[in-house]
């Protein structure tokens, strides 16, 4: 049914959707209501070193779970941070990556900890990462007929956190201005072991700054190597100027909040520096 039409929509939270619709950007021909699928079914699983998180989970499901608030505080922090209760109560973690809208709160946490992306659809099931997956504005890699079935990540090694900050016009229910995902792995010396890093609102798409990782991975973590991958991660970006901020801003706001990002992922991780 899917694949049978080009002005096919799938329906999960629905709250994208909705307002597409009310505004005329989208017209649907069929709504597919996902939500009775039973494989489908939100659920929340950890096991053979992956957190699995359904199509049809939300974000209060991610909000509330205690064992993602102790090994992935960041998915935690940017779903509680979309929309209000209400919306929580009805996104979805898969319907926020498949908008593949660059201001998205979760995708720059799900790319900084490097999570795969399970799809299926005619041609059986296959599995992106979240840097294939996003291709352009509101664009993904989803073939027609193609549904996201589940998220997974990787568990965190034991030397290990995250991070997520979101700067905003206000405080509640606002799109963001810039959002940092932060991931970081340390030995028992301090030096990073594995780094990851996604940006939101600074690109057509969410961005991962490949630069600043490669500048963590190998040296000791210190308040002056993360003010360094802040400067590049900045340097990578392209933002554009809209009635939240000026591009200049955006720009010259991230090499702040990735600094601050990364040095609470260090802390949490409980490696000194």
């Amino acid at each position: 049914m899917l694949a049978g039409s080009d002005n096919t929509h799938p329906l999960s939270g629905g709250t994208d959707l909705a307002v597409a619709m009310r505004y005329g950007r989208v017209k649907p021909g069929l709504i597919v209501d996902l939500k009775a699928i039973p494989e489908l079914a939100p659920s929340i699983e950890m096991a053979d070193g992956l957190l699995a998180i359904t199509a049809n989970t939300v974000m209060t499901d991610l909000e509330n779970d205690e064992r993602i608030g102790k090994l992935l505080p960041a998915l935690v922090e940017a779903a509680r941070v979309v929309g209000s209760v209400q919306i929580r109560n009805r996104a979805t973690l898969a319907g926020n990556l498949a908008n593949a809208s660059p201001a998205a709160d979760t995708p720059p946490v799900l790319m900084a900890l490097g999570a795969t992306i399970v799809i299926h659809g005619p041609s059986g099931i296959r599995a992106l990462s979240v840097d294939d997956f996003l291709v352009h504005y509101r664009t993904t890699a989803l073939d027609p007929g193609e549904l996201i079935v589940a998220v997974q990540i990787p568990m965190p090694a034991r030397r290990s956190s995250s991070s997520f900050l979101k700067l905003g016009v206000r405080r509640a229910m606002e799109i963001s201005v810039v959002c940092v995902g932060a991931s970081i792995e340390l030995d028992e010396d301090g030096s990073i072991v594995k780094a990851g890093l996604g940006l939101g609102s600074v690109a057509p798409v969410t961005l991962r700054p490949r630069n600043a990782e490669k500048l963590l991975v190998g040296n000791t973590a210190s308040p002056e190597l993360f003010a360094a991958a802040g400067d590049a991660a900045g340097g990578e970006c392209s933002p554009i100027d809209d009635l939240r901020a000026s591009g200049e801003y955006r720009k010259a706001m991230v090499p702040v909040l990735v600094r601050r990002a990364l040095s609470i992922a260090q802390e949490r991780s409980g490696v000194g520096v």
